[in-house]
């Protein structure tokens, strides 16, 4: 988790610029208006086929509206029927899920999904927070997942290794059994009747 502060760091003289984190890139809105286009033929019959684009038109506002603020003030989500705004005093710590984004998590209340924000932008939402927040770099968080990659690495290659041991400790218990299984096959050929008789 990343701690949070209420004092602010020394004066500077300009105040940061505010960070704006989205849900999802502008750039979907392409895709908003393929699918319009490909609804068109449909729509244009008439009647209440019109309204087949409140599809388009509700996936462009969301991707529109859906976003995350940041500034020495606080936080800002936008939905799409609203805005909700958290200081930075109402801020107890955020939450880093190992997947999805970043929660925040309020003196009272539930926690806040900051949309947009994930682990690997703590370093701009600390910029832009003024300070008020102790996160990692870009670069102090790309080391630690890659130490983390490491980890796992390593404990998969023991875990191979304990694999070969084990087959190797389970194969000289068939051995024995081997020969033995040997010798019984050989005694009965010593008992057939015919057999060469013993010299005198």
């Amino acid at each position: 988790m990343a701690d949070v502060s209420d004092e602010k760091q020394a004066p500077v003289s300009a105040p940061p610029a505010p960070a704006t984190f989205r849900a999802v890139p502008t750039v979907a809105l392409v895709a908003a208006a393929f699918l319009a286009l490909c609804l068109s033929p449909i729509a244009f019959q008439g009647g209440a086929w019109f309204l087949l684009f409140a599809i388009p038109l509700a996936l462009a506002v969301w991707i529109v509206r859906s976003r995350t603020r940041v500034d020495t003030e606080g936080l800002h989500v936008h939905g799409v029927l609203g805005r909700r705004t958290v200081r930075w005093s109402e801020v107890s710590t955020l939450r880093l899920p190992g997947k999805g984004w970043v929660r925040a998590v309020p003196t009272e209340g539930a926690e806040l999904e900051l949309r947009g924000v994930r682990v690997r932008d703590l370093g701009r939402v600390g910029e832009a927070s003024g300070g008020r927040i102790s996160a990692p770099t870009p670069a102090e968080a790309e080391a630690a997942a890659e130490h983390a990659r490491e980890l796992e690495a390593a404990r998969m290659r023991i875990a191979r290794l304990r694999e070969k041991q084990e087959e190797q400790a389970e194969e000289p218990t068939d051995e024995p059994a081997q020969e033995q299984a040997d010798e019984q096959a050989q005694e009965p050929e010593a008992d057939q009747p015919g057999g060469p008789a013993p010299r005198a």
